[in-house]
């Protein structure tokens, strides 16, 4: 059996030519999934990392501002104009409440629930309180708020570690 030399080289020439298109294709996939994995596990923990920090921040400022809302009977605004360190306070609390609602998706059930909450707790503050409790409503909606965060930081982290 005569074998035609020009056939032998067809055959290492395609060899070669598929074995570099797939090489390109490999690569390419290889890129992306790297991709995914550095850039976008890398932008997810910083936010955890700064959803974390605001939801702190904001439980703090909601319970020093129900304690300085429990000593006061007037409306809350008149209030907050005379007390320059009283509107320090509750802007700050406002300002964090919108960091983390920007950062909320407004589409996920648990994140609607956690914008929810905060928005109690910003309504127990605006207006009086009948009973005198604030302090111990807005301790139970800072809870809620902790324990909705912790629900939706764990579903993020469980993403960072699968490299979405």
């Amino acid at each position: 059996m005569d074998i035609n030399p020009q056939w032998i080289t067809l055959v290492f020439a395609s060899n070669a030519m598929i074995a570099s298109i797939a090489g390109a294709f490999v690569n390419t996939r290889i890129a992306r999934i790297e991709f995914k994995a550095n850039v976008l596990s890398v932008n997810r923990q910083k936010w955890i990392e700064t959803m974390r920090d605001l939801v702190a921040s904001l439980n703090a400022q909601l319970l020093t501002t129900a304690a300085i809302r429990h000593t006061v009977e007037e409306p809350t605004g008149s209030v907050i104009a005379r007390d320059p360190e009283l509107f320090r306070r509750v802007e700050s609390l406002l300002r964090t409440v919108s960091k983390i609602e920007l950062m909320l998706n407004p589409l996920e059930k648990d994140h609607q629930q956690l914008e929810a909450l905060m928005s109690g707790a910003v309504n127990q503050l605006r207006s009086p309180s009948p009973d005198g409790d604030i302090e111990e409503r807005i301790d139970v909606i800072s809870r809620d708020i902790i324990q909705a965060s912790q629900a939706i930081l764990k579903r993020e982290w469980v993403r960072v570690k699968r490299g979405e």
